[in-house]
């Protein structure tokens, strides 16, 4: 189960990476600002069109050098283009899937045992995704990953830049119409054939095999097939210097470990850049609010002033008033019995009824007398609407009834409560 799981870690990690390395290739070929070119033995910038000339036993220390010395002229050190000869490459053929370009080339890493049985080293792969058509056969080319990586140490060392390595004889391109190249140097020859700008044809051979007649012929016959195509042959820098490299590239890049992973640290400092300024405008729009509503306090509150000082008058007289109020205001405010109204309106609901005593306290009237339906009293009074709380207080007997009620204009307990809240 642990076995499992760490596998699956792997593969999702694995994807995770390849997805940014992805997007680290594109931005190294788009950032590719000098080219430099080897052949035999030279080293050439096709921005200076200058060359310079490397020793017998040369290694990647004295290129970078000497890819140093051609680049003097570069105000800001380049992101570099390195064109390699194209027997420091290997060429297979494959029928592939139709899938996306980075699932073929996780599939190719899978054959590498049965591909290249003898090489045991980590590889780079190249795959040109227009060549691969479902049910031909395509051109897949290998490179050793440690040499790369050696090669942009190199570099490195030299203060220089190393973004991307690509096979020379794919990066060239004529000014007229041809079919293919014919490379010769020193080392090999290789032939390159293409079908409407596409890789078609990559056959090669070293120049130790061709000194026995055999190869020689074979190899000969080979490039005999090939007379009905325009082919140009190449076997000088002269006439490397009279062509021009291919704006978009070989389609064949290889690119080393440091380079990827110093794009992806570029690319990581630019998305923290970007979410930290996300960040600050987030928090500036969240901050709006409240500063809006601090300078609308500030406003409110110098209004607020302002009306303060034009009101001191007015506030002076209304305080005056107040106390006045406050003084005065038990004797103005005391509750006013109406008792004049409230016999009149007694002596009309009543009539020729007899009351025998009447008390009257803080608008709460007795009523005592006699009658012979003291309960037609009650509802009379009940009806007039300048009494309240109409009830008996005590029972009837006979013909006596005890009556008590309010006077509804006067509330002696709203005059105490305001006035006397302590009692």
């Amino acid at each position: 189960m642990d076995s499992l799981t760490n596998k699956f870690k792997d593969l999702f990690f694995n994807f995770i990476w390849r997805r940014s390395a992805n997007k680290a290739h594109k931005e190294l070929e788009k950032s590719v600002s000098a080219t430099l070119m080897l052949f035999d033995k030279e080293l050439y910038s096709f921005e200076s069109g200058k060359s310079v000339r490397l020793s017998d036993n040369w290694g990647t220390d004295e290129l970078a050098a000497k890819g140093k010395e051609l680049l003097g002229h570069f105000k800001e050190p380049p992101s570099i283009q390195l064109l390699l000869p194209s027997g420091d490459f290997l060429a297979t053929r494959h029928s592939l899937p139709d899938l996306p370009k980075n699932n073929l080339i996780s599939a190719l890493r899978l054959q590498v045992e049965e591909t290249l049985p003898s090489f045991d080293k980590p590889v780079a792969i190249a795959l040109n995704s227009q060549s691969s058509e479902v049910g031909k056969e395509t051109i897949v080319l290998w490179k050793d990953q440690a040499e790369l990586d050696n090669l942009y140490l190199a570099f490195q060392k030299q203060d220089l830049f190393l973004a991307v390595v690509e096979p020379r004889i794919l990066a060239l391109q004529a000014s007229r119409q041809i079919d293919g190249f014919l490379e010769r140097d020193g080392l090999n020859e290789t032939l390159v054939m293409f079908e409407n700008s596409v890789l078609k044809t990559w056959q090669q051979a070293h120049k130790v095999d061709l000194a026995q007649d055999e190869f020689l012929d074979q190899w000969n016959t080979t490039i005999s097939d090939q007379n009905h195509n325009s082919i140009l042959e190449i076997d000088e820098l002269e006439k490397i210097r009279t062509l021009s490299i291919k704006a978009e590239g070989s389609g064949y890049p290889f690119f080393p470990n440091g380079a990827i992973t110093a794009r992806q640290e570029v690319e990581r400092g630019r998305k923290v850049i970007s979410a930290f300024t996300v960040l600050i405008v987030l928090l500036c729009l969240a901050a709006l609010p409240f500063v809006r509503q601090s300078i609308e306090f500030r406003s409110a509150a110098s209004s607020l002033e302002a009306s303060r000082v034009m009101s001191s008058e007015a506030r002076q007289d209304q305080q005056v008033v107040v106390n006045f109020e406050d003084r005065w205001g038990p004797l103005n405010d005391f509750p006013e019995q109406q008792l004049r109204q409230a016999m009149f309106t007694l002596q009309n609901v009543l009539g020729a009824e007899r009351i025998s005593s009447m008390e009257v306290s803080e608008g709460l009237i007795k009523l005592q007398g006699s009658s012979a339906d003291p309960q037609a009293i009650l509802q009379k009074l009940e009806q007039d609407p300048l009494f309240t709380e109409v009830l008996f207080s005590r029972a009837t007997s006979n013909t006596r009834y005890y009556i008590d009620l309010r006077l509804s204009p006067v509330n002696f307990e709203a005059y105490m409560v305001r006035y006397f809240p302590e009692n």
